[in-house]
């Protein structure tokens, strides 16, 4: 078996057969830039929709003898054993490669099973014997082999074009390269991170301005010297705010700035809130941080802006919450004002107002609570002496105090409140990924809040609530109260009557459409599956690979409307596969969903 990676772009391929399999191939084609001509008498309404639009192009008839070879790349992708055989001759004998799904016989090409992490892709395969070995490596690498790996590869491509371009011989060059890979992977865990300008011209021997830093370009040159650049296209930027974690929360203007964009650069907290339906040759960048972990530092995240906007891209910098409430977002702005690039901001729900309002606790309430201060509970820790007055901020009994990145600092933050004056018994409150399925809180007092958020194991991104107005939550927590919260269900086909329903009773959905888009998968993997909902065997078939990506880990249960849904379900391997009756209505799989009822 001979391992090759083919550039597909324009290039004409063809897929007989219309159902579920053959939409698999033609979703995978159509990723790659493949023109893309189906083949097939019955035709399933995703093709046909895909059709319409101009994306494929369909003939609803028989496979014609010998057409095959009028095409680069061949799949035999119908139910009937003797067609396959026919377009495999056919393509053999035109010395053109052909797939059969599940016919290994009749193939002169196997496909891999794939994590990408583009333009990483890492390629698992078995020859076609030992298919389940492939799909639970695949899984695991998946799991291991995060979304930095894509921001990380693409920094190699640029230094090693840079150590090109200095002329050094074959020696210096590897040295370079070592030097690079070696400070920037941790061979233990199978992480990376994007390094900075630095530490690059560090590794070049480039002598750099400022006592051994690089220069920062963006202090360099004048926005009007940026605007006289000849030739240079130069798109606008969006610095948009993506809510707290629910997608529903994101406004209108950021997801119109979002379905525009070219590319789109990404918190690790916003991946929630990206469209499913996002075009899929939409750049996707992810440099989100974890606590202790930055994998693209702050620079080169303005540099990456900047230099995607001079691409001609129109890029969408997508930020948890508000870009300017501990967004970092005014620093951004400030560089792309420096580099002469136009930018807008699009305000986004802050979490300090829509976490706490999904855990009932109003920040402000009349007679109680006046005055609101939002602050980083990092500065109880700076060295240099915190900005925060914790002393004043004790003495007001009259505001509600919202603290952002508080779970590792909460017990010091305690600790000055009330040694400056604020009574112990003051309630108090953390809420974990506030607005999401996977949403919890603890309500306690201040004094006693720190051990019991160890208690229950809550971890970042969290927030705290100290004040008079936490003591309404056991009254105004409506969202613990909704029969399916905590659900979080992946739902193919847009909105509809079902998944209004279900969002409704309280379930997180992630609706995805025909074919997967990029962006869907990183929605998915943000966060563990509860579930599925799945109305057709041809929506089985369509999300049977992505079930061995990140965000299937836990064996969601698979909700399959109708008999025949069910049986293809289980024939295809899933597991907690429950059938219901295929005319059911929303209400009622909610009842369904949490318990209430159960339908063989």
């Amino acid at each position: 078996m001979f391992p090759a990676m083919l550039h597909l772009t324009g290039k004409c391929c063809l897929v007989v057969g219309a159902g579920g399999v053959a939409l698999r191939k033609v979703q995978g084609l159509m990723a790659e830039g493949a023109r893309v001509h189906v083949v097939a008498p019955e035709v399933v309404p995703q093709l046909e929709t895909l059709a319409e639009c101009g994306q494929i192009t369909l003939a609803r008839r028989a496979y014609r003898s010998s057409e095959a070879a009028d095409y680069v790349l061949v799949f035999a992708a119908t139910n009937r054993r003797e067609v396959n055989r026919k377009v495999f001759e056919d393509a053999s004998r035109a010395g053109v490669w052909v797939n059969s799904a599940d016919d290994p016989e009749h193939c002169s090409f196997h496909l891999p099973a794939r994590v990408q992490r583009n333009p990483l892709q890492i390629a698992i395969a078995s020859g076609g014997e030992v298919p389940f070995a492939v799909r639970r490596l695949r899984q695991l690498l998946e799991q291991r082999f995060g979304p930095e790996w894509g921001e990380w590869i693409e920094a190699a491509s640029r230094f090693r074009s840079r150590v090109l371009g200095m002329g050094v011989d074959a020696v210096e060059r590897e040295a370079c390269f070592s030097r690079f890979f070696d400070a920037t992977v941790d061979r233990e865990r199978l992480s990376a991170r994007v390094p900075t300008e630095s530490e690059q011209a560090e590794w070049t021997g480039v002598k750099t301005a400022g006592e051994g830093r690089a220069e920062e370009p963006s202090r360099q040159r004048s926005a009007a010297g940026q605007r006289e650049r000849t030739g240079e296209r130069v798109a606008p930027v969006s610095l948009v705010g993506a809510g707290p974690g629910c997608a529903g929360l994101l406004t209108l203007r950021g997801r119109e700035r979002l379905m525009e964009a070219d590319a789109v650069v990404y918190d690790r907290l916003a991946a929630s809130a990206l469209p499913c339906d996002l075009p899929p040759q939409t750049e996707l960048h992810c440099v989100g941080k974890t606590p202790g972990r930055h994998p693209v530092p702050q620079e080169e995240i303005t540099a990456l802006l900047v230099r995607l906007a001079r691409e001609g891209k129109r890029t969408v910098r997508l930020k948890g919450g508000d870009p300017y409430v501990f967004g970092r977002g005014g620093e951004e702005a400030e560089t792309l004002h420096a580099e002469g690039i136009p930018f807008e901001v699009v305000p986004g729900v802050s979490s300090g107002f829509g976490a706490t309002a999904w855990a009932g606790i109003p920040v402000t309430h009349r007679g109680e609570a006046v005055r609101v201060t939002l602050l980083t509970a990092h500065e109880c820790i700076k060295r240099k002496g915190p900005q925060v007055r914790w002393d004043l901020l004790a003495q007001d009994p009259h505001s509600t105090l919202v603290g952002y990145m508080g779970v590792a600092t909460l017990p010091q933050v305690a600790k000055s409140l009330i040694a400056g004056g604020m009574d112990p018994a003051t309630p108090a409150a953390m809420i974990e990924r506030g607005t999401v399925a996977t949403q919890r809180t603890v309500i306690s007092t201040l004094d006693d809040l720190p051990e019991a958020v160890i208690r229950e194991g809550l971890q970042a991104p969290a927030l705290f609530v100290i004040g008079p107005t936490v003591g309404h939550a056991d009254v105004l927590n409506w969202f613990d109260a909704l029969p399916l919260a905590g659900e979080r269900l992946v739902v193919p086909g847009g909105a509809s009557e079902l998944t209004r329903d279900l969002e409704a009773a309280g379930a997180e959905i992630v609706a995805v459409h025909p074919p997967v888009s990029p962006a869907a998968r990183v929605v998915i993997a943000a966060a563990p599956l509860t579930g599925c909902v799945l109305r057709s065997p041809a929506e089985v078939e369509m999300l049977d690979e992505e079930r061995q990506a990140s965000g299937w880990e836990r064996d969601p249960v698979t909700w399959c409307l109708g008999g025949e849904t069910a049986e293809r379900a289980r024939k295809l391997g899933w597991q907690q596969v429950r059938q219901v009756d295929e005319g059911i209505g929303g209400p009622e799989l909610a009842d369904v969903i949490r318990g209430r009822e159960y339908a063989a």
